[in-house]
This record gives C-alpha cells, structure tokens and sequence, in this order.
C-alpha cells in the first residue's frame, strides 16, 4: 500500500494540443506536446459535484435525494509572476482564447492527472511589501472530466 504523498514536487504543465482520444493513451501521445508552468505556488482542489435533486413525496415523510447531472470545478492555479516563462505565456494565450487546452499534473510519487479545460480568467493578485506577485489561472475542467494514471 501507497503512503499518501504532499504536493512538494508537483508540475502543473498545459499545451494547445488536443489528445486524439480522451483517454490515458490519448493524454499521453506524442501529439500532444506539454510546457511546464513554472513558479505554480499553490494546487487547487478538484472534484466533479452532483446537483441535489430534493423531493418529496406524499406517501413518505422525509425528504428523499438524488442525484441529478454534475458540473466540474473550476479549479484556481496559482502562480508567482514570472512573464518569460512559457508556461505562463501558454496560460496567457489560453485566457484570450474560446478553445479547451490540455492540462498535465504530475505527482511526485509518479500519478499524473490529465484533463482539457478552458482559462476564464487570468487574475492578477494585489499585496503588499511582503507579497509575492502572483497571478490565478481560473481554469474550467470539460465535461469529460479528470483522468487519473496510476503510478
């Protein structure tokens, strides 16, 4: 059995290719050619969420659940300002752009999470002195959802 890792050692990477499948071995062609985005401070949580869909019925007391259709987060990356770094360049061009561009999160202990989402927005941060200037990517995981590779 695996001992749970921290997130020490991981890179966020992100390209305009499409995979030719949205699967494991589509993610990992050669087609699909990734750029690290450097300086990432901070991982998002992540994690498809159902809709409630509440009811009640006459015959029984309680209300009952179920689940109704999902929406994927929006995931918020953030990032210390570095604006030569491709990577970043990469978010950039994704944030003016109407198209789904393809993400990479490699764990150190060897898992890798692919997915294609778009960039809604590229928000710079505000602070102070003691501040590190960073930006957030805003990032909306598609429909299909995350696909996890074990290591």
């Amino acid at each position: 059995m695996a001992l749970p890792i921290t997130f020490d050692g991981v890179t966020v990477s992100v390209s305009a290719d499409a995979p030719p499948t949205y699967d494991a071995a589509g993610f990992a062609d050669a087609s699909v050619s990734y750029t690290v985005v450097g300086q990432v401070t901070n991982f998002p949580d992540r994690g498809r969420v159902y809709t409630d869909v509440a009811y009640n019925s006459l015959a029984v007391r309680g209300t009952r659940h179920i689940k109704g259709t999902f929406d994927e987060p929006e995931v918020p990356i953030e990032i210390g300002v570095d604006r030569t770094d491709a990577g970043q360049v990469i978010l950039k061009t994704a944030s003016d752009s109407d198209n789904s561009f393809t993400f990479k999160f490699a764990y150190s202990s060897g898992e890798i999470d692919f997915f294609q989402g778009k960039v809604f927005s590229l928000a710079s941060a505000g602070g102070d002195g003691d501040t590190l200037r960073s930006i957030t990517a805003n990032v909306r995981i598609d429909h299909q959802g995350v696909i996890e590779v074990a290591a």
